[in-house]
């Protein structure tokens, strides 16, 4: 078998912790290093009178899927599918073309946010994990294409035989951190990359009544943050520090161009400075900052969002 030869599709459930079957159309999107991990507790047993072992015995399974994403989408007024699917199984609801993080239980409700089930085929060996929520991390790189690692927790759903899925993929054009904006309190940023981490805290709902000892996993808590490295600057121009001490919040802004002046955009709003560390970057002085996303005033569920802004 050859693992070029593979192919994960994603779907997210109608029912919580219930196998989505997939067809080609829940695999159109690019993926790009998908891997699944079984993690198996394995109860080690111990034999009376001598050093040698009795059968050790299998326990709760659960599953680690990552792979990575790019930043693709035609500029259309329809998202693209790999955001349809992957951002709501990491607690983001779209609202227009604005997906924002919600403070709900992800993976215990048919509406968003709710699970995925994962189908990797691997030549003709499918590997299966249900009622999977998870976390991102989108990279920025200037000048560079834009992409998201993702990890989601699952329950394993072990191994078949099965045909690999034959989609017909996306030919949507690949977003560059170029021709974007990078600022924070409206001061330009001149940054190498920034990187947008979800923070979600994820449990595994226990269920005795499932093969897995698991019914599907649920996010619990948020706390997403930003880490950047502009170039160090005056004072004058914007002062960093005097800011990290007086726990100053000021917006952040982080926007890629597209086609036909479309846009993909993150910002948060009340961006807090948790961090500084003087670094250099090919002998540039530069700071290397830390962000955390806090809640925007009085609105709830407002610290950080992802706006799809179409052709004009």
């Amino acid at each position: 078998m050859l693992d070029r030869i593979s192919l994960l599709a994603a779907k997210l459930e109608s029912t919580v912790g219930t196998d989505a079957t997939p067809s080609g159309a829940d695999a159109t999107d690019n993926i790009f290093n998908a891997k699944i991990e079984p993690l198996i507790e394995m109860e080690e047993r111990e034999s009376q009178g001598g050093f040698d072992r009795l059968p050790a015995q299998s326990q709760a399974r659960q599953a680690k899927v990552t792979f990575k994403t790019y930043m693709e989408w035609d500029g259309s007024a329809t998202e693209p599918s790999w955001a349809e699917k992957f951002f709501p199984a990491c607690g983001w609801v779209k609202s227009s073309q604005t997906y924002s993080p919600k403070s709900a239980a992800t993976g215990t409700t048919t509406s968003d946010p709710r699970s995925l089930t994962f189908s990797h085929y691997v030549n003709d060996v499918l590997r299966k994990v249900t009622g999977a929520v998870g976390n991102f991390k989108a990279t920025l790189v200037a000048g560079k294409l834009a992409w998201i690692d993702w990890e989601f927790m699952g329950c394993w759903g072990g191994e078949t035989d099965a045909s690999i899925l034959t989609p017909t993929y996306t030919a949507n054009t690949n977003y560059k951190w170029a021709s974007g904006v990078c600022q924070w309190n409206d001061v330009e940023l001149r940054a190498a990359q920034a990187v947008i981490d979800s923070g979600n805290t994820i449990h595994m709902r226990e269920d005795p009544s499932t093969a897995s000892g698991y019914i599907a996993g649920i996010i619990t808590d948020r706390y997403p943050k930003i880490t950047i490295d502009p170039e160090k600057v005056l004072v004058a121009t914007q002062d960093r520090h005097g800011s990290w001490l007086s726990n100053t919040e000021y917006a952040l802004e982080l926007h890629l161009g597209g086609v036909s002046n479309s846009k993909l955009q993150f910002d948060a709003p009340k961006a807090q400075i948790m961090k500084i560390t003087h670094a250099d970057r090919d002998k540039l002085t530069v700071d290397s900052v830390e962000m955390a996303c806090n809640k925007n005033g009085a609105t709830h569920d407002a610290c950080l969002s992802i706006t799809f802004t179409a052709s004009s």
